[in-house]
């Protein structure tokens, strides 16, 4: 289930002001001290209104609608067509879209007579982001693409970087991960170039919330806290609300939130002095969200329902599709007390869930929002197994892995992952650039300055010493260049064997085996052992969806999920196995780390290669003991071992070297980074197999 609604920056294009920000104070004492209905009182009345958009809307509207008149007094067309244009942004800062469209069709009607296209771009982008604000994707999509196409002929470069950032923000939405990053890289790179610093806030921010869908939360706080400097520095409260909202979001992501509510407190007070209404109802949502996964039911369920009024009003879907998901789980968990404050009879709190979900379910299929699509079938399914109706919940459940797989497949964060390397890699090779350029030039003005105060041997010397300093240049532009190709190589590896290793551990035949059995169970009627099953099964599909996060994890948790797997397995086989698990009293289990999962291959080979052809029942011992600086990680198994038919053992290494490979390659990693000698030994017993696994001993302290 979505934590959060996330807050993204669209970039308006402003084509006609100096991109130095003037005094709000300064504009409104000049426009009293102008009493003339003239051009120069027009001119202060368009900047006031574009500078209330930040901080004060319902006054730029004012300013806009005195301006607007003016221009028509003075029959300025010109000047009337920028007035609706900033008019519109401070109805859309309100989150009126409705009027705001209305204001920016006014604008473009007369900028296509003018033939303003540097005018007509901007109105366009601005048109493009009520759309998205209306939830209408496909819509604003083309809007964004067809004002991209205009910047870019006429070479308008601030409309080209705030056309790309816009199509980000609409692909983030749509799920589509790497095409979102692509366009705010690209974006950003402008800004930079410019120097725009201001803008290069925004594009930060929208670049921590694509981490933030990715589940790097470290890294989106990162970004979205050089943001909020940004933004305060430049006074900017309506930016910096989102930026606040954003930075509670990651909190709650990644489990934090008592840090999350302060953040939300802030930005609802900055937009209720605003007049934010969108802004306002996500400030609420995301207060909601907190209290909920807090237990606190009434005060979730009181913030909740303001959210949903407001985006009901604002005829926000997405906004609507969070609020009736996070309503749903409350009434699905709230007391019955609560529940009858609410004018719900405690006896249909799983119907009334349920069709809430429904209700958020249908909208975030018209807005084609495959994320939450993914998240509403997976809420169905935990309500319909609590509602003990198996069989829906199971086909919940499959929606809900096949949307979430198509979201974000391996290929796609591995695309991602490679696109913010290259990006870096881009950006420290032209700052090389830069520096050996400069470098050059002052070389080269140093020989002209000697040519001419020296004689020919000087001179000679001169090109000696320049030579000299572009073999130097050549060499160390040389060294650089193989050491940033290293890091890189280094970087792919470290992400190519993490994605093997999270796809070694979501096993799909293990998926499919274990949903399988489930369906058996259901059509056999032995609704008791469905329930247990699911239930464990869906614990540990939670448990390495996140524990895939974190490099490592607790020896202790590492253990549990192991053994909700063997119990998995052994009820899959009919109690073909028992297991048993040592660990050394010297070893502390909750602060000894460990990668995620790195015995399971090696459990799955004894089960599925030892015991299963063994005739009778086998046991597997789970022993952790530690050596000195390593931990020793064992698997043994008294099952039919190595000695089978050459086409047996054929087939039983082949499938045991994935996951030794994959095993070594993250173990040789931990030796690179930690300097330690960690490795993978296997050996035949009398009676079946043992493998050792020795670890870096890391410690969480």
């Amino acid at each position: 289930m979505k934590k959060a609604t996330l807050l993204i920056f669209f970039i308006c294009m402003a084509c006609t002001i100096s991109a130095q920000q003037k005094i709000i104070d300064s504009l409104q004492n000049k426009v009293k001290e102008h009493p003339q209905q003239d051009t120069v009182k027009l001119n202060l009345l368009i900047d006031l209104t574009f500078y209330y958009k930040d901080t004060d809307p319902a006054n730029g509207i004012e300013a806009g609608n005195e301006a607007a008149q003016l221009s028509q007094l003075l029959n300025d067309s010109k000047r009337l067509a920028i007035a609706y244009n900033y008019t519109g942004l401070n109805y859309t800062a309100q989150g009126n879209d409705t009027t705001a469209l209305e204001l920016f069709n006014e604008s473009l009607a007369i900028r296509k007579q003018l033939n303003d296209e540097k005018g007509i771009a901007s109105v366009i982008h601005n048109i493009g982001i009520s759309y998205f604000n209306l939830t209408n994707y496909p819509l604003a999509l083309k809007y964004q693409q067809e004002a991209y196409e205009i910047s870019k002929k006429i070479n308008y470069q601030p409309g080209i970087a705030s056309s790309l950032n816009s199509t980000g923000i609409i692909y983030l939405y749509l799920s589509e991960y790497p095409k979102a990053l692509n366009n705010y890289l690209e974006s950003l790179h402008i800004y930079e170039q410019s120097g725009d610093e201001f803008k290069t806030g925004s594009i930060y921010s929208n670049i921590g919330l694509v981490y933030d869908k990715l589940g790097n939360y470290n890294k989106a706080l990162e970004y979205q806290f050089k943001a909020a400097d940004i933004f305060r520095r430049f006074n900017k409260p309506y930016n910096l609300q989102n930026v606040l909202t954003n930075i509670g979001n990651e909190y709650d992501d990644a489990g934090k939130p008592l840090k999350a509510l302060p953040f939300y407190k802030q930005a609802l007070t900055i937009n209720e002095k605003l007049g934010n209404n969108r802004g306002i109802a996500s400030n609420l949502i995301n207060t909601g969200i907190v209290y909920n996964g807090m237990k606190n039911y009434p005060e979730a369920l009181h913030y909740l329902a303001r959210a949903l009024d407001l985006y009901r009003k604002l005829n926000d879907k997405y906004g609507m599709s969070i609020a009736l998901s996070y309503i749903s789980n409350s009434y699905s968990r709230a007391p019955a007390e609560v529940l009858k404050k609410q004018g719900v009879a405690p006896s249909q709190r799983f119907a009334k869930a349920i069709n809430l979900q429904m209700e958020g379910l249908q909208f975030a299929k018209q807005i084609k929002d495959l994320s939450a699509q993914s998240d509403a079938w997976d809420n169905l399914s935990q309500l319909y197994s609590d509602k003990k109706d198996f069989s829906k919940a199971l086909d919940a459940y499959k929606k809900h892995i096949a949307i979430r797989d198509s979201i974000l497949s391996n290929e796609k964060r591995s695309e991602i992952t490679q696109m913010a390397m290259q990006y870096d890699f881009d950006k420290k090779e032209a700052a090389s650039k830069d520096a050996a350029d400069k470098q050059q030039a002052i070389a080269d003005a140093e020989i002209r300055k000697q040519r001419i105060v020296k004689n020919a041997i000087a001179g000679g010397a001169a090109i000696l010493l320049l030579a000299a300093i572009a073999i130097f240049i050549f060499y160390k532009r040389k060294r650089d260049a193989v050491e940033q190709q290293k890091e890189a190589e280094y970087k792919l590896e470290v992400a190519d064997t993490e994605m093997k290793a999270l796809r070694s551990q979501m096993n799909p035949h293990f998926i499919f085996n274990s949903l399988n059995s489930i369906s058996d169970y259901i059509a056999q009627h032995d609704i008791k052992k469905a329930d247990y099953y699911l239930a464990k099964f869906a614990k540990m599909m939670r448990m390495i969806l996140e524990n895939s996060e974190y490099k490592q994890i607790s020896l202790a948790d590492d253990l549990k999920a192991l053994e909700i797997y063997m119990q998995l397995e052994a009820l899959r086989l009919n109690d073909k196995f028992t297991y048993e698990i040592i660990v050394d009293e010297q070893i502390d289990q909750q602060n000894t780390m460990v990668p995620p999962l790195i015995l399971q291959p090696f459990v799955e080979n004894s089960i599925w290669h030892g015991i299963a052809h063994k005739e009778g029942r086998g046991k597997i011992l789970i022993e952790v003991k530690k050596e000195n600086e390593l931990i020793n990680c064992i698997v043994e198994d008294d099952g039919i071992g190595r000695n089978l038919s050459t086409i047996e053992e054929h087939n039983v290494r082949a499938k045991k070297s994935l996951g030794m490979k994959i095993t070594k390659s993250r173990i040789e990693i931990m030796n690179r980074l930690k300097k330690t000698k960690g490795n993978v030994e296997l050996s035949d017993l009398a009676i079946g197999m043992r493998v050792e696994v020795r670890l870096p001993l890391a410690l969480n302290f």
